[in-house]
């Protein structure tokens, strides 16, 4: 048998072309006749393309002497197409079968798939139009042609064209091993992909159109879970500079991180994806109740900063949350929900002057961007409307990885109480109602155990300290304590949120010491009683939402 790395590839004088998308079809085409000579075989609507800008064709059902049938279902399904693509050229068996049922050898085929990812995208589109769209000629010619791609060209992606003709020119009308090794590589991947969205799509739409009972948790996480990632960017490195990292995007998302748009400075690198991923995330948690407000959010791994809404002024806003933890906000990410002002960009750069990763936001208005761009390095990267698009986006699951597999799971993102039950004699007012699900949607971002203090004020509501990552909640209390208190917070009349329950008073009774008037958290410890007894004899409001926020 001829050894894998042995080209002997001949000349091509005969191609299949059968394309969806016929963007640079007719050149391509063109070129192979006129300037290679090669015999075009076609049929459907691409051979009528072909005949109309007058380039000559032999019809498959001609080739075949088989017509097609089943509207249109069955064209290139012959042995003439499929044993002219599947033919060892180095066989003498093969040659001989060949010879003996009178196959000819098919050196290139040139295919698209049906858009079946585009039709089902569409609202009006029903099962049976969906599986019209299914194409299958398409798929088993340029799978054959991938299996035999020591003898022949598959060309799947119409971006291809140009740089096979110019192989073809440099190569006395040959295509390298390689390149035909690599067009084999792309094909698998796209069939990968093509029938992963089938798939997928057959299996969210099962129920509604089946009248069978089917159990939820099975349909919605399969037993096999089929995911396709297309790469986007090669980061510098990973985590750390001996890791590679990359960062792809599912190909199956209505709208992700690969969306924004980066406007100025470095490229993102993969901590800086890891730290956007969170800032965006809070950014659609608390847009959804608070659209109308300006809202500012600083982030540094993957843990929030400083976070502030406030009812009027994005500057006030930013100097608010800044004001958090100015320390650590040093090479943070920052995050806005509206679009960035002149004032709070001469505000950060040229006022505060401090050293800034990321700064996201919708849009920035001129002046803005003019100043934000004195800093070279600064990722400047635009989201447009992306905080609208909350729902859709949420529809994927979320994959964590482990050693040797993954984790998957709903993302946290429905309402982030289930249930209000004050507990305690101490009643809560709207106010602080409002201040006290902003300090729990902060503790939910930070990484557990977190806490977050909070007041409201007649402008806005703003964090005054955050403590995360602690392994008791005890330590975290007084961690988001301290750190409030070392830039100059009073944490006298605050509240706290806090992503889980007390399993002991002791954490309460750390945040009362602290100043806190108010505590929410879901509750469902063993002593809750206890806890709940102990907040009646400090006088503080005890809040259960009913709902747990932790984020490993």
């Amino acid at each position: 048998m001829v050894g894998i790395f042995v080209d002997l590839m001949n000349s091509i004088q005969r191609a299949l072309i059968s394309v969806f998308d016929k963007t640079g079809i007719v050149d391509f085409a063109r070129q192979l006749v006129d300037d290679f000579h090669i015999e075009i075989l076609s049929t459907g609507g691409t051979a009528r393309t072909l005949q109309s800008a007058g380039i000559p064709i032999i019809q498959v059902s001609n080739f075949t002497k088989s017509p097609e049938m089943f509207d249109g279902r069955v064209k290139t399904l012959h042995p003439r197409i499929h044993g002219g693509l599947l033919m060892r050229r180095d066989n003498p068996q093969d040659m001989a079968d060949a010879e003996k049922y009178n196959i000819l050898p098919i050196d290139m085929v040139v295919c698209n798939l049906y858009p079946f990812k585009d039709v089902i995208a569409k609202a009006d589109t029903d099962l049976n139009a969906a599986l019209e769209m299914i194409d299958i000629g398409g798929p088993t010619q340029i799978r054959a042609a991938a299996k035999s791609f020591h003898d022949v060209v598959v060309v799947s992606n119409p971006n291809r064209y140009e740089e096979i003709i110019k192989l073809m020119h440099e190569n006395n009308g040959k295509v390298p091993l390689e390149i035909r090794w690599q067009l084999a590589q792309e094909v698998f991947a796209t069939t990968s992909l093509y029938d992963a969205t089938i798939a997928n799509y057959l299996g969210k739409n099962m129920q509604e159109n089946s009248n069978a009972v089917i159990d939820k948790d099975t349909h919605d996480f399969p037993e096999l879970l089929i995911k396709l990632y297309r790469k986007v960017q090669k980061c510098r490195y990973g985590e750390n500079w001996e890791q590679r990292g990359y960062l792809y995007e599912d190909t199956e998302k209505s709208l992700g991180l690969s969306d924004l748009k980066k406007l100025h400075g470095k490229a993102i690198s993969f901590n800086n994806w890891l730290d956007i991923d969170a800032c965006m995330q809070v950014l659609l948690d608390f847009q959804q109740d608070h659209a109308e407000h300006q809202i500012c959010a600083i982030f540094k791994h993957t843990t929030p900063n400083g976070v502030a809404i406030d009812y009027n002024s994005q500057l006030e806003a930013t100097k608010h949350a800044f004001s958090t933890d100015p320390l650590s906000a040093f090479g943070g990410i920052w995050g806005f929900n509206n679009k960035l002002t002149a004032e709070v960009a001469h505000y950060i750069i040229e006022e505060k002057k401090v050293f800034v990763e990321v700064l996201l936001a919708p849009e920035f208005e001129p002046e803005a961007l003019k100043i934000l761009k004195t800093k070279e390095n600064m990722r400047i990267v635009a989201f447009g409307d992306f905080l609208t698009h909350r729902n859709e986006i949420y529809q994927q699951p979320e994959i964590r990885s482990v050693l040797g597999g993954v984790l998957v799971q709903d993302y946290d993102w429905k309402p982030i109480i289930k249930e209000w039950s004050v507990k305690t004699q101490r009643p809560v007012s709207e106010r602080e109602k409002e201040a006290l699900i902003f300090a729990y949607r902060v503790s939910k971002w930070a990484k557990s155990n977190s806490a977050a203090f909070a007041k409201e004020y007649e402008t806005g509501i703003y964090t005054l300290g955050i403590g995360a990552g602690q392994q008791s909640r005890v330590h975290v209390v007084r961690l988001a304590a301290d750190k409030a208190r070392e830039f100059g917070h009073d944490l006298q009349g605050s509240v706290m949120g806090t992503d889980s329950f007390f399993p002991f008073p002791d954490g309460l009774e750390e945040a009362v010491k602290a100043g806190a008037k108010a505590i929410l958290n879901p509750g469902g410890s063993i002593r809750d009683d206890m806890v709940i007894q102990k907040a009646d004899e400090l006088n503080v409001s005890l809040v259960f939402c009913g709902k747990r926020v932790f984020r490993h």
